[in-house]
C-alpha cells in the first residue's frame, strides 16, 4: 500500500551497496558494486529542494541498502527540525540496527522500512552471503516494530540446494514472526538466476548447471538445471 496509495519524492542516499556480497544479486554490475554515499547535510539539502518542487512531505529512499550510520545522521537532523518529513527505505539486517537506533529513526520521521529476508534459513543465509541470521533478522524486526515503525520482508524460495524442509520451516518461520506482529507484510517469490551474480560464475558451488542462454543486462535471467532439487513449483 506504500508503494501506491501515496505520492512519494524518490531519492537516494547513496549509490549501490555498501555490502555488495550477496550471491543471488547482479553485484559486478555499477549500480551495485560501486558505493558512493552521501553526506547528511548534503541528503537534507537534497529533501528540501524536492519539497520544495512539489509541495510533498513524503520520501521514499530507494536504496539498495539505506546505510545505518548515516540514517542515524540523517534522522537525528530531522528531528531536530521537529521531523518535518515522513519517509521509508530499504535496509539489510544488520547488527547496527538496535532499539536506540530504530527509535532515532522514528523520531526523525521514518515510518516504514522494507529488507530482503530471503530464504529464511540459517544454511541458506550462510550460503548465499546474506551476512545475517533468523536470530539477528527477528531482533532486528522486533526493534523496528516495537519503535512503530511498519516493516516489509522480501522473500524466495527455490533457492540452489533448498529442501522442502527448509521451505516449510521458512513459512512457519514468517508465520511466526507475523503472528509476533513484528513483521507486517511481505512478499514471496521464485528465485531467478541473474547472469551478473556470484552464482553464475561460480555455478558449481551452488549445485547447478547452466543451461544455454544468451543474457543480456535486458534480458538477464539465466535457465539452469539443478538435479535433484526439490518440486518447488508444487510448493
Amino acid at each position: 500500500r506504500l508503494w501506491s496509495e501515496r505520492f512519494w519524492n524518490k531519492l537516494t542516499l547513496a549509490h549501490g551497496c555498501y555490502w555488495h556480497r550477496c550471491a543471488f544479486c547482479d553485484t559486478s554490475l555499477d549500480y551495485i558494486a560501486r558505493y558512493d554515499a552521501a553526506d547528511a547535510r548534503t541528503v537534507l539539502r537534497w529533501m528540501d529542494a524536492v519539497h520544495a518542487q512539489t509541495g510533498r512531505t513524503g520520501f521514499h529512499f530507494v536504496d539498495e541498502a539505506a546505510p545505518p550510520a548515516l540514517l542515524r545522521q540523517v534522522a537525528t537532523a530531522l528531528a531536530l527540525r521537529g521531523a518535518p518529513y515522513a519517509w521509508w527505505t530499504n535496509i539489510r539486517l544488520d547488527r547496527p540496527f538496535g532499539a536506540d537506533l530504530a527509535r532515532a529513526l522514528a523520531d526523525g520521521g521514518c515510518i516504514a522500512v522494507s529488507t530482503g529476508l530471503e530464504c529464511p534459513s540459517d544454511r541458506l543465509l550462510r550460503l548465499m552471503r546474506k551476512g545475517t541470521s533468523l536470530r539477528e533478522a527477528a531482533r532486528i524486526l522486533t526493534v523496528f516494530a516495537e519503535a512503530g515503525i511498519l516493516t516489509h520482508a522480501y522473500l524466495m524460495y527455490g533457492f540452489p540446494t533448498q529442501t522442502v524442509q527448509e521451505t516449510v520451516d521458512g513459512l512457519d518461520f514468517v508465520r511466526g514472526l507475523f503472528l509476533r506482529k513484528v513483521l507486517h507484510s511481505a512478499y514471496w517469490h521464485r528465485f531467478a538466476l541473474t547472469c551478473h551474480s556470484p552464482i553464475a560464475a561460480e555455478p558449481e558451488r551452488f549445485r547447478i548447471r547452466l543451461l544455454p542462454h544468451d543474457a543480456r543486462f535486458a534480458c538477464n535471467e539465466i535457465p539452469y538445471c539443478e538435479p535433484r532439487a526439490a518440486d518447488h513449483a508444487r510448493l
